[in-house]
């Protein structure tokens, strides 16, 4: 699985999650610390990764961008 780890978390997470055999990568690694949640959730779902955070409103931003299914 590949994971993209969201400011709010330290980078060991990515370390951690690395040596476990997946592919994660902190934003501050990427330059993004001071992105904006809509910055890193887009840069998450371009690069085909899961955004894991301690910040809750990623499950809101998540809610508002998914398509309604009819």
């Amino acid at each position: 699985m590949r994971f993209l780890i969201d400011n709010a978390l330290s980078p060991a997470v990515a370390i951690e999650l690395n040596r476990a055999g997946h592919d994660a990568v902190h934003v501050r690694e990427l330059g993004m610390q001071a992105g904006s949640d809509e910055e890193i959730f887009d840069h998450a779902a371009q690069d085909d990764r899961v955004v894991v955070s301690a910040d809750t409103d990623f499950g809101t931003l998540l809610a508002i961008r998914r398509p309604r299914r009819r």
